[in-house]
């Protein structure tokens, strides 16, 4: 689980560091810092209700922001594969 968590944010920071699109490095940003907080949760072995919450947050930033011209990432699937170990289920099932 960590590690898709990981390479969600490697390309996170791929897209920050590569984009071209300056209204993008911002979007760039924030989604790192909410991986972050995700990221924070996993290590320190938050309860899944809390990671849940924290995963639930990221979905509804993602949810009512868009990149204009996204990066291609390295792991396109790592987020969603991550959420499955999670046992998440979508928003609004916690």
């Amino acid at each position: 689980m960590e590690k898709e968590l990981a390479q969600f944010i490697e390309d996170l920071e791929f897209g920050l560091r590569t984009t071209d699109r300056a209204e993008d490095r911002k979007l760039y940003e924030t989604y790192l810092a909410y991986a972050a907080c995700i990221f924070s949760k996993v290590i320190l072995k938050a309860p899944l209700d809390e990671l849940h919450k924290a995963i639930d947050t990221n979905e509804k930033l993602w949810g009512n922001t868009w990149l204009v011209d996204p990066v291609q990432a390295k792991h396109p699937d790592s987020y969603k594969k991550f959420k499955e170990l999670a046992g998440y289920r979508g928003y609004g099932a916690t």
